[in-house]
């Protein structure tokens, strides 16, 4: 997988995480410099630790010959996980969850640390793709770093000035930048049309 295929997914999966920040940004009277330090140094961490340990599984597995065909496994499952992440995104876009918006001065670390982890679930899923593929880790640490700090950073952003109503609109971005990156590699590397 390409550097750009690894960002557009990364930017798709952390999509999640800026809606989880957006709803928590718009519950803020204002935004501390320090929680927003605190919000990206947990995430970033959360989402790293989920990656490496399916990249590091899924790595392991395929080193030691348990799957014949890493690669061209690794592409099938990376395009048939992708388009359901995207169909996940899309479901959460229509549902309408009731959120009872209250202000308050700071936000503690336990209140999004389940949604991250929620997201983070899909992070080691594509983190185990990435092992059966053989991409270069750094190079996907980077990337995840800083998508994450972009994330909580806007997410927190927009929340605190527009509300959580755009929410909606990055789970159809992330939507569509998964199913983008499982057609080209359904077409590109599978079925070898392109």
């Amino acid at each position: 997988m390409s550097w750009l295929e690894n960002m557009l997914i990364m930017a798709g999966i952390l999509l999640d995480v800026f809606a989880a920040m957006e709803i928590q940004g718009a519950m803020l009277a204002n935004i501390k410099k320090k929680t927003l330090i605190i919000a990206c140094v947990v995430v970033a961490a959360v989402e790293l630790v989920f990656y490496l340990v399916g990249y590091l599984i899924c790595w392991g597995l395929s080193a030691n010959g348990y799957i014949p065909n890493p690669i061209y496994y690794g592409e099938a499952v990376a395009a048939i996980v992708l388009a359901l992440l995207g169909m996940r995104l899309i479901v959460k876009a229509v549902q309408r969850k009731f959120i009872q918006e209250r202000r308050r001065d700071t936000i503690r670390v336990w209140d999004y640390i389940r949604l991250v982890v929620m997201s983070s679930i899909y992070t080691a899923a594509a983190g185990c793709v990435c092992g059966l593929v053989g991409v270069t880790v750094w190079q996907v640490i980077i990337i995840i770093f800083v998508i994450s700090v972009v994330m909580v950073v806007c997410g927190f952003y927009t929340g605190l000035h527009y509300g959580f109503e755009i929410k909606t609109i990055a789970y159809v971005a992330g939507a569509l930048l998964l199913w983008g990156v499982s057609i080209e590699m359904l077409l590109h590397r599978i079925l070898d049309v392109i």
